[in-house]
This record gives structure tokens, C-alpha cells and sequence, in this order.
């Protein structure tokens, strides 16, 4: 008992990041109607299930993060099937993570947990942890409380390995030294610059030229096989009417689950803890609360329990089952503000302050839009699953997809013709590309089958018009062809002169003379860092890409993003020297290696735990 009173109660959530995030729950984006059976393994790590509804909330999780990081995506051509095998590599490795912890008995306790979500910002209301907020942001990723908090601890246990791992980690001068060499390395180059834009100017094709040029790669211009698909689209928000949810409807849902709302008061408490006192300590401490003096202060001065001293005394909250009967007893008599007269337990005495009082509120105003959610869901999924089995029978050998969408009550579309790339929409996804250029769709002139989209969302597509390839005519593609072709002029120009020029410096002549010679621009860059921005940082990223020369110069010549060539001359190189750097630059330096260092580590741990784990997928 007096474990529970001594846990550490401070802020975990420093540095702590939770694998399964808090970046999706309040995103919209839920994972309660993901489609699959929630028991279903799918991979068994050391003889741990990993379900297949766990999957599935990670490919979700992976798709928000890469829209959140592409904006404008569109999210239909995100295919389930490309990003399931990183989101099973990940959580394979998290469950390899959590078994090594356990093998090393790790613990993190009920309290620290229930701390740690507490003082998550997203489950809080005006800075006050929430109760109602944080059931419905758990329940709509179709998590229980205690399934969310298992998956909370397994985190803490990953951070705990993780910390365990890096922690000991180290760097020795000889690595400092050595990374040195390469981050603070110096060099000194010259090189000079050939402007393909000039090149290009002067370029004038003749008509011999471009009709000999199209003759010779006809083959290049051919259009690519083209389809127009029928499709008929059934999805729950094709199927929502608002209309059908009254608030008669609203009004008996919210009565029937207020009948079975746990309603519970939960207690913020806070407390003294001497273990084993005298009687002139307890009347000590009792004389400085009835003086009025800060119970805060009282507190980190007399506590036993350090670790929530430090906050003061602070528990947490408590829906009356977390401490010993005695103190719960103790902290229901009080009122906000007050404090308890000492209280005996197991773990010594206490002295019990109430800090606040939060009772969930359930008012039919704040629930009408989920109870419309939910009641919109329950009408359509059973419509849905009837329609679907109906989409699916009727078009099984269907003549025409528009019998079928009148038949089922949905409407059929054609589409714009595409190509294997994609088209716009629903002819964007993968799985609808694949289907409409199958040769059951396209050779048998079968509807393919019903196809999932995820999200309750489904198509069927037949073939409206298949599109063969052709060639194009010279002056469909003219423009392009003659862009095509001086391009390439213009690249072996480019290519015959610098090979012309490279080779006079590589004879002993200097860029500058051989530029000047020209008439070409030239500059040179002396004493560059990788970090110098004095100079062109595409060509000085290049140049410290370039081997240390072995003799007098190392020549080279390469093209820039803008299609310009350069031929340059690596004349020096000098190691970075550790010595010279300031305290705060080997301090970075010291960090970098460590982070590279632990890194390797943790990777060579996962490594050698995954080489001894049975992996069954």
C-alpha cells in the first residue's frame, strides 16, 4: 500500500512520445467503423497477438500522417494494401519492444499511468482534465478505458527501454575527433560554368530535321491504351438522410443511455504523508493548517510520499476505489478547499486535502450531435449491407450497369476516359485502376466485382468504351517533339564541350584561364565548409561529394538542377580539426555522435530480440 502513495507523481509526459498518438483522436478521423473482425490475428509476435483491428488504426494513422504532410492530397489514392506492410512492421517491432521490457521487469504503475493521461492537454477542458471528452475521443478509435491505458503503459515501457539504451550510450574523443574530420572539413575548388540557355538560343531546327527526328522515334509517341468505365458507388454518405433522424428519436436515445451513464463523482485529492510520526509532529503540522499556512508548502516540507511533495501533494482524481477505504472515506467527508483531520492507513498518516469535484455532466443540448451521428450510422448500415448484397447479386453478369443502379437505388456514372495512370476521383484509386483495366472488364466485357474502398465505401465498374493506342500524328506532338529534340542537342553540346574543357585542365591549365579563354563566368571557393553560403550551395554540396584528389587536382564535370554544366577542379582538402571548436560546437558534435551511436543501438537490440522471437504472420 504505501508503493502506491510513494509513486513517483511527476510529469511523465516530458519526453514521453506515445506510439499510438493523440494526433488522430480529435482528427475526425475515427477508427470505430473500420472494417474488419476486431479478434482476427493478424501476426503472432512470441506468442502475442497482434489484431488485425490494431492494423487497421495504423494504416489509418499512416494515411492522416501523410496527408497531413502533403496537403491537397487526395486521400482516395491512399490503397490500404500499399501501406500494410510497414504499419505490420511497426507494430511487430512495438510488440518486440514491449516483451523485451517485460523479459527486463520493467513496471510502470496504475498511477503513473492514470497521471499521464491526465495531463494530456487534448483530454482537457479549460485546462481541467475532462472526463466526458477523454471517454468519447477513446471510444471513437473503438478503445475501451482499459484497453486505452494497456496501450498507454506499453508506451511507457518502450520510452523506459528506449531511455535505458540510449542512456548508455557513449562517445570516445577518438570518434569526436573522427566525425570532426568530415563535419568541419575544408576545401578549396575552382570551377567554371556553361550556360545551357545560350546553347539552347542558338539551336534552330530545320523541317529535315524534325520530320527525321519524329521517323526515327514514332515509337514514342503512341497513345497510351485509354478506358471510359460505367461505376455505381455505394457508401453510408451516399445513403444519409437527415430527414429520417427527428428529435423524437434524438430525445429516446439520450433517455435510454442516461439510464446506464455512470455518472460518478471523481475527487482531486491531495495529501501529507508521515509515516511513522509522533504526536508532536502531527500537532505541529495540524497547528500550521489551522493557522491557515499553504497545504502546498506544508506539503513538499513534511511529505513522505516524494514523489507528490513535489507537486504539492497532488493524487490526481479518484472515482472512489483508488485509495484505502479509510482515506476515500475521509475525502468524501470534505469540501473543495478543506482539509481532513489526520487520517490513519497502512501506509502511515495522512493528511487529506479536497481540490476539486468534477461530476459528468450528460445534457441532451451537449449529446444531440453524436446521438445524430450515431443514429445516422444505425440507419444506414443495415440499408447498406442490404444494398450491398443486392449490388453484389445483380451484378454478377449484369448487361448494363444502369439496370443494376435503377434496380438498387443507386445511380450509375460514367466516367472520363483514363489511362493506367489514373484518371480524377474514383478513377484515381488503385484498386478501381486495376479492375477497369482487368481483362475480365476490358476482354470479357464483365462488371468487375464489388470492390472495397474502405471506409463502408464500395464500387462496381463495367467497361463503357475501351480506347486502343495509336500513333500520333507529327502535328499532334510537334511542340513537344522539337522541346524533345533540342533538349538533346542541347545535352550533348553541353557534353562535347566540357569534355573539351575538363580535359585542357586536366592538361595543367587553370579554370580561370580556360574560362577566361571562353568567355565564360568562373569562381572560386576557398576554405568552404559543407555549410558555406558564400558560394552556390548546390555546387558546393557536389564538390564535397568528390573524392579527395589523389594528385594535384580532382576534375569533374556535372549538370545543376537548371540544366547548366560545370566543370570544376578540387584543388584541396583539409580534415576538420576538433581542437579549434568552441565548447558549445563540441557539445552539438558530442550530442550528434551520441544520437548516432544510440540509434545503433537501439536498432541492434531490435535486431538481435526480433533474430530470438517466433514471428508468425
Amino acid at each position: 500500500m504505501l508503493d502506491s502513495f510513494r509513486t513517483n507523481m511527476r510529469s511523465l509526459a516530458l519526453g514521453i512520445v506515445i506510439v499510438i498518438g493523440f494526433i488522430f483522436a480529435f482528427s475526425g478521423t475515427g477508427t470505430m467503423f473500420l472494417t474488419g473482425n476486431s479478434g482476427d490475428a493478424a501476426v503472432v509476435v512470441g506468442g502475442e497477438i497482434v489484431r488485425e483491428i490494431d492494423v487497421l488504426r495504423s494504416i489509418s494513422r499512416q494515411k492522416q500522417r501523410i496527408l497531413s504532410e502533403n496537403e491537397g492530397l487526395d486521400p482516395s489514392v491512399l490503397d490500404d494494401s500499399l501501406i500494410r506492410p510497414s504499419a505490420v512492421e511497426q507494430l511487430i517491432s512495438r510488440q518486440l519492444l514491449v516483451q523485451a521490457s517485460g523479459d527486463r521487469r520493467m513496471t510502470v504503475s496504475p498511477r503513473e499511468v492514470d497521471q499521464y493521461i491526465l495531463a494530456i492537454e487534448s483530454f482537457q477542458t479549460n485546462g481541467v482534465f475532462d472526463q466526458d471528452l477523454y471517454k468519447f475521443a477513446i471510444s471513437n478509435q473503438g478503445y475501451t478505458s482499459s484497453e486505452f491505458k494497456q496501450q498507454v503503459k506499453n508506451d511507457m515501457l518502450i520510452q523506459q527501454l528506449v531511455q535505458g539504451l540510449t542512456d548508455t550510450a557513449f562517445t570516445t574523443d577518438g570518434e569526436l575527433a573522427a566525425l570532426a574530420a568530415v563535419t568541419e572539413q575544408q576545401r578549396n575548388y575552382y570551377y567554371l560554368t556553361v550556360p545551357a540557355d545560350e546553347i539552347r538560343s542558338s539551336i534552330t531546327l530545320s523541317e529535315a530535321q524534325v520530320n527525321e527526328f519524329y521517323e526515327a522515334n514514332k515509337a514514342s509517341y503512341q497513345t497510351e491504351p485509354k478506358v471510359s468505365v460505367d461505376y455505381i458507388e455505394l457508401s453510408s454518405d451516399l445513403l444519409a438522410d437527415p430527414t429520417l433522424i427527428t428529435e423524437e428519436l434524438v430525445t429516446a436515445r439520450f433517455e435510454e443511455e442516461i439510464l446506464s451513464r455512470d455518472m460518478a463523482e471523481s475527487r482531486q485529492a491531495a495529501h501529507i504523508l508521515l509515516e511513522d510520526p509522533t504526536d508532536e509532529l502531527v500537532a505541529e503540522i495540524q497547528a500550521k493548517l489551522d493557522e491557515g499556512q499553504d497545504f502546498a508548502r506544508l506539503a513538499s516540507e513534511y511529505s513522505a510520499d516524494f514523489g507528490s511533495a513535489e507537486t504539492g501533494g497532488d493524487l490526481g482524481y479518484t472515482s472512489g476505489d483508488t485509495f484505502p477505504e479509510e482515506f476515500e472515506k475521509a475525502l468524501k467527508s470534505l469540501s473543495v478547499g478543506s482539509v481532513s483531520n489526520p487520517v490513519k492507513t497502512d501506509s502511515g498518516t495522512h493528511f487529506i486535502k479536497l481540490l476539486d469535484i468534477q461530476q459528468q455532466s450528460f445534457v441532451l443540448a451537449e449529446e444531440t450531435p453524436r446521438i445524430r451521428r450515431d443514429l445516422m450510422m444505425e440507419a444506414t448500415t443495415d440499408t447498406l449491407v442490404a444494398k450491398l448484397e443486392l449490388l453484389k447479386e445483380l451484378s454478377f453478369n449484369a448487361e448494363s450497369l444502369a439496370e443494376v443502379a435503377e434496380d438498387v437505388g443507386l445511380e450509375m456514372v460514367t466516367s472520363e476516359a483514363f489511362t493506367q495512370a489514373g484518371g480524377e476521383g474514383i478513377t484515381a484509386i488503385p484498386s478501381v485502376i486495376r479492375a477497369a483495366f482487368s481483362a475480365e472488364v476490358v476482354e470479357d466485357k464483365f462488371a468487375s466485382e464489388v470492390i472495397d474502398l474502405g471506409s463502408d465505401r464500395y464500387v462496381v465498374v463495367k467497361l463503357n468504351e475501351y480506347y486502343e493506342a495509336r500513333q500520333q500524328e507529327l502535328a499532334e506532338v510537334r511542340d513537344l517533339l522539337e522541346v524533345t529534340y533540342t533538349q538533346q542537342l542541347v545535352e550533348k553540346t553541353l557534353a562535347d564541350k566540357g569534355a573539351a574543357l575538363a580535359a585542357r585542365v586536366e592538361a595543367g591549365e587553370t579554370i580561370e584561364i580556360v574560362a577566361k579563354s571562353e568567355g565564360l563566368d568562373w569562381q572560386v571557393g576557398m576554405s568552404m565548409t559543407r555549410r558555406s553560403r558564400d558560394v552556390n550551395s548546390e555546387i558546393n554540396a557536389k564538390m564535397f561529394s568528390l573524392p579527395v584528389p589523389k594528385g594535384d587536382s580532382f576534375v569533374q564535370t556535372f549538370s545543376t538542377s537548371s540544366g547548366d554544366l560545370i566543370v570544376s577542379s578540387l584543388v584541396k582538402v583539409t580534415p576538420g580539426d576538433v581542437s579549434v571548436l568552441s565548447n558549445s560546437e563540441k557539445a552539438s558534435l558530442a550530442s550528434a555522435t551520441l544520437s548516432i551511436n544510440g540509434n545503433r543501438d537501439i536498432q541492434a537490440f531490435e535486431a538481435m530480440v526480433r533474430a530470438d522471437t517466433e514471428i508468425v504472420q
